[in-house]
């Protein structure tokens, strides 16, 4: 069976030992598991456990996480194995870049033993159809919202049509899953719902901004969102700069000046390379 899961519909014969444009073949490449992984947007709980997927749809040039998007790191896990991690992690379990493995992960899924909390961690750049596959086992979608400007996915992660498939797959999750909140101990905590990350790059703030007023537009300034300064130049691709402080600002400005009241903003001192995961 051809895969058509993500936007590449690349075709690849997965089934049939062919690998994907992504890097993915039949069975999840699993390139590390963090437990007790804290993150950026307390709402998720205290910790989860990261399960970070080795290959990448998207592959952007500025990627953090570059050695696993693109190289090969870790190791294939069949279905059985994937469920019994997932059955062993007593944490939410965050699926980080999990997208081009969504047919495994469906196998994997319907062999676990327990029922689990899955944040489905993903670029943004997904079809519609896999949102609503997904939608069957995540309770929460942690997306995010890289580009408004079409230009500028083109030049980074070859996508030109990332802003109109990113806003329809974003739309789609917001449609399958509601926000559902509960109080532990004085902390709101996200049980089911969507949350949007955006990652100010520097020298493109037009594109955070229209990234924004997109957001506001078709989904409201109650939607929680995530503000990234922590853009770190990996040594590879562009942007080869840091981002700065006013820009960062300027950013947040223009959030606050639309009514977001529902999100987190990001420290400036996370823009450090001792924050990314040592793969």
């Amino acid at each position: 069976m051809k895969c058509y899961d993500c936007p590449r519909l690349c075709g690849a014969d997965r089934e049939g030992g062919e690998t994907g444009r992504c890097g993915g073949g039949k069975y999840a490449h699993v390139a590390k598991v963090i437990n007790d992984f804290a993150y950026e947007e307390p709402c998720l709980g205290k910790t989860v456990t990261a399960v970070f997927f080795g290959g990448c749809a998207l592959r952007c040039s500025y990627c953090q996480n570059y050695k696993i998007s693109r190289g090969d790191v870790g190791e294939g896990y069949t279905d059985k194995k994937l469920a019994e991690l997932f059955d062993r992690a007593e944490n939410p379990i965050d699926l980080v870049t999990p997208s081009h493995y969504l047919t495994a992960l469906e196998r994997a899924v319907s062999l676990c033993a327990h029922e689990h909390m899955f944040i489905y961690n993903t670029s943004g750049y997904e079809k519609i159809a896999s949102v609503d596959r997904a939608s069957k086992f995540t309770s929460v979608f942690l997306a995010d919202f890289k580009y408004s400007d079409n230009g500028l996915s083109l030049r980074l992660s070859n996508a030109p049509d990332y802003f109109d498939v990113a806003l329809s797959a974003i739309r789609r999750m917001r449609y399958q899953i509601k926000d559902v909140w509960e109080d532990v101990d004085g902390q709101k905590i996200l049980r089911r719902g969507l949350i949007i990350r955006h990652l100010v790059l520097p020298g493109h703030l037009e594109n955070s901004i229209g990234v924004l007023d997109a957001v506001k537009k078709y989904l409201g300034e109650n939607t929680v969102i995530s503000l990234m300064s922590q853009f770190t130049p990996n040594g590879v691709g562009e942007p080869s700069k840091r981002l700065s402080k006013i820009e960062y600002k300027i950013v947040v400005e223009h959030a606050r000046k639309l009514g977001f009241n529902n999100g987190y903003i990001q420290e400036f001192s996370s823009a450090d390379s001792k924050f990314t995961p040592n793969f």
